[in-house]
């Protein structure tokens, strides 16, 4: 015996060890059978023991050692004593020519690694661990849509940057993505809902999109039990840009092309700082700004408008909402700025929607976001994806990330 020889176990269940076929630097080739010395008729439900025939199956297993290792399964057929049927016996730690282990590891690496490089790692075809992939993704995504979801996340995003969108769907409560929808559009949306049926829909209470006529179509189709949400993240940067257009109108300085810097430097430098919350200011910020606005009485305005619309969310209540509304009101009409002509027009627009924040338990699309960054960096791994249903499954996998069994 060789002085660097070892007996380990294979820690296989149901699995018995007869010999070592190879065992090189290279590779290693274990010969293994099962222990069970019956087998179960599939088409009477008699036992038999008589085996028929044996034939050699390769079955790839995790590499022990750094080396790639394959199980030599001597698989029966049994032939039924009782109906004279033959079939070939089954094994719950194999899956095809795979050990259970194995796919499950192929499922885990995909999570955090290209198809390709886990095909690579493990010697495997791309074929093969996409397939393992989607079918834990589909089991997985069954589970998740029978469920009941009372919270909906509603966005969009693209398999590639600006190329072929898809519509995600997440439940707000638990993170999880229930799936990916070709397309950006009300049939979109619609096809989803329709597909989970009436009484899943009826079991929604809240769902929140972005300010999306087509998927606000589809909600109102299907979800108009529902309290539907706008995204205040959309909704603030929708304030946001009338103080964004006065601060680029006043920070340009005149004749234009003939003075250097083209642009107030004060003004530009505070372009951040004036969008945050009054409340999220230290005393030295708020010195600044009010430096700023000591040379700009419109961009004041603006600032102040824009503080009150916030107020809209830092409200506890709906009536509270209504009197920061009031206060903005006010402010435009005393001297109504023309950067927010469109801000009114778009609050006007979608105000059920913005004022059902409070209604709705002030649900948001973070988690979506959150979401979202997630399915960017793997978007980033795999170099973008042409296929909608492999970027779903991995998709699915990743988000949010639980045990695979």
């Amino acid at each position: 015996m060789a002085t660097d020889s070892m007996t380990i176990r294979l820690h296989l269940r149901g699995i018995r060890v007869d010999e070592v076929g190879v065992d090189s630097p290279e590779r290693l080739v274990v010969v293994v059978s099962a222990t069970n010395p019956r087998a179960q008729c599939p088409f009477c439900g008699f036992k038999t023991a008589t085996v028929h025939e044996t034939r050699t199956v390769q079955v790839r297993d995790l590499p022990v050692g750094g080396r790639r290792t394959t199980l030599a399964w001597r698989r029966r057929r049994f032939e039924c004593e009782n109906c004279t049927e033959r079939h070939t016996e089954d094994h719950p730690e194999i899956e095809g020519h795979l050990t259970r282990r194995l796919a499950r590891q192929l499922v885990l690496d995909a999570r955090v690694m290209t198809i390709r490089a886990v095909a690579a790692r493990f010697g495997i075809a791309w074929a093969t661990v996409m397939a393992m992939v989607k079918a834990r993704a589909k089991l997985l995504q069954d589970h998740r849509r029978r469920a009941r979801c009372r919270v909906l996340l509603v966005d969009e995003t693209s398999l590639r940057r600006r190329h072929r969108y898809v519509t995600v769907l997440v439940n707000g409560e638990t993170g999880e993505v229930l799936g990916m929808v070709k397309h950006r559009n009300e049939q979109a949306l619609s096809v989803f809902l329709v597909q989970q049926g009436r009484r899943w829909c009826q079991g929604v209470d809240v769902v929140v999109t972005d300010g999306s006529e087509s998927y606000t179509a589809a909600v109102r189709k299907h979800l108009g039990h529902a309290t539907h949400v706008l995204d205040r993240f959309h909704v603030v940067r929708w304030f946001a840009a009338g103080l964004v257009a006065v601060r680029r109108r006043l920070q340009r300085r005149e004749p234009r092309g003939h003075v250097t810097p083209a642009f107030d430097p004060e003004v530009f430098r505070a372009r951040f700082l004036a969008l945050r919350r009054a409340d999220r200011l230290g005393e030295a910020e708020h010195e600044r700004l009010q430096a700023v606005f000591a040379a700009h009485a419109e961009l004041a305005r603006a600032w102040g408008m824009l503080q009150e619309l916030h107020g809209l969310y830092q409200a506890d209540t709906e009536e509270a909402a209504m009197e920061a509304l009031g206060r903005f009101a006010d402010l435009y009409q005393d001297d109504p700025l023309p950067e927010f002509y469109k801000v009114v027009d778009t609050l006007l627009h979608w105000a059920p929607e913005i004022f059902a924040f409070h209604k709705g338990g002030r649900w948001s699309n973070g988690r979506m976001e959150g979401t979202n960054n997630k399915l960017g960096v793997l978007k980033r791994t795999a170099y973008g994806f042409r296929n909608a249903s492999n970027f779903e499954a991995r998709g699915i996998l990743l988000c949010p990330p639980k045990p695979i069994t």
